[in-house]
């Protein structure tokens, strides 16, 4: 069961509990999708001792679905566990600079003569 998911930059961080019994690591899941239908990315985490993965490279300001289920590996063969409820998050806007600071930066690269602006 997920504890907390925290939105981030362009991405969010999954927060569980260890199991620690009959478990070999965890699978998560996050799609923008609340049925979780198409667009799926699935994570896994090969330590049953960790407790948070970090996701990123994700859009801004959209919301995405996210699961979690643990796994275990008998011989070759892997078993899953039932897939916990999913928890919405929504990422964090890209942050700009202020207008000062883009006038000021679009100033000084005038006067350097570089082609590239950031606006």
């Amino acid at each position: 069961k997920l504890s907390k998911v925290s939105a981030k930059k362009k991405g969010f961080e999954a927060k569980w509990k260890k199991q620690s019994t009959q478990t070999k690591g965890y699978q998560i899941q996050y799609s923008t999708d609340s049925k979780f239908k198409s667009g799926n990315k699935t994570v896994t985490v090969n330590k049953n001792s960790t407790t948070k993965k970090t996701i990123s490279k994700l859009k801004a300001k959209k919301k995405y679905y996210v699961r979690i289920r643990t796994y275990k590996t008998v011989g070759k063969q892997k078993y899953y566990s039932d897939w916990s409820k999913s928890v919405k998050v929504t990422t964090k806007r890209q942050e700009t600079l202020p207008r000062s600071k883009q006038q000021l930066y679009l100033e000084e690269n005038r006067h350097n003569r570089h082609s590239r602006y950031f606006i």
